[in-house]
């Protein structure tokens, strides 16, 4: 078994990409714990007239199962696109992080939820708990749901457009829920917009796609 993880990591070479992983988790936790004094708030009056919506709950915790899913394909699929994933987490984090430190934000949005009524806000209580209400703009859910979109989008791997379509579908919803269950502010979700659509041009411009001939070729060479 040893030896077989090993031939299948020499010919998948771009799995070594996953060392960023614990990079990636850390620049997310990390300014939680770091960054939670005093904060300036993102909110503004739009935020008041979205109302409280605590089964978009289901969309926002859909934000993990849906970066696991689309990266582990791409891990296995397509190596060009699995690496450019990677980076663009790693620089959303990295950016986002950046702005959390320099600028400490947050909102004051949540409603009171310690007598929950249903199972929904049960849920987004606990969620509250572990994610605190600062270090909100941009918003990494909907960053880090761009940029993983575009290398779907990119990769030749998935054929057919409805897929595409529904994994987009599914990471808008995945933004919107975050203003219905409070945890964002609207200016924290177009932040968000804008540095996953950064990151994912940085990924792209500094991970060129092997031109189809010749990765053709190198696929072929890495299954025989």
């Amino acid at each position: 078994m040893l030896r077989s993880f090993k031939q299948w990591v020499k010919r998948t070479p771009h799995v070594w990409w996953t060392l960023l992983l614990p990079y990636v988790i850390a620049a997310y936790v990390v300014p939680e714990h770091v960054v939670t004094g005093a904060y300036s708030s993102t909110a503004v009056a739009l935020d008041g007239a979205i109302p409280f919506f605590a089964p978009a709950v289901l969309f926002y915790v859909a934000w993990f199962p849906f970066l696991v899913f689309c990266g582990l394909w791409l891990l296995l699929e397509d190596g060009t696109d699995f690496k450019r994933f990677m980076l663009a987490l790693a620089l959303n984090m990295t950016l986002a992080g950046i702005v959390y430190v320099l600028w400490p934000n947050g909102q004051d949005l949540r409603p009171d939820l310690s007598q929950p009524t249903n199972v929904f806000e049960w849920v987004l209580g606990g969620l509250y708990g572990l994610d605190t209400n600062t270090n909100v703009l941009p918003s990494l859910h909907v960053a880090c749901a761009l940029s993983t979109v575009a290398c779907i989008w990119d990769t030749p791997t998935v054929r057919h457009r409805s897929t595409k379509l529904l994994l987009s579908l599914l990471a808008v919803l995945i933004g919107v829920s975050t203003v219905f269950v409070k945890q964002h502010a609207v200016l924290d979700l177009a932040a968000g917009l804008v540095l996953g659509a950064a990151a994912a041009w940085l990924s792209f411009r500094l991970l060129l796609r092997t031109p189809r001939r010749k990765r053709r070729d190198r696929e072929a060479e890495r299954w025989s």
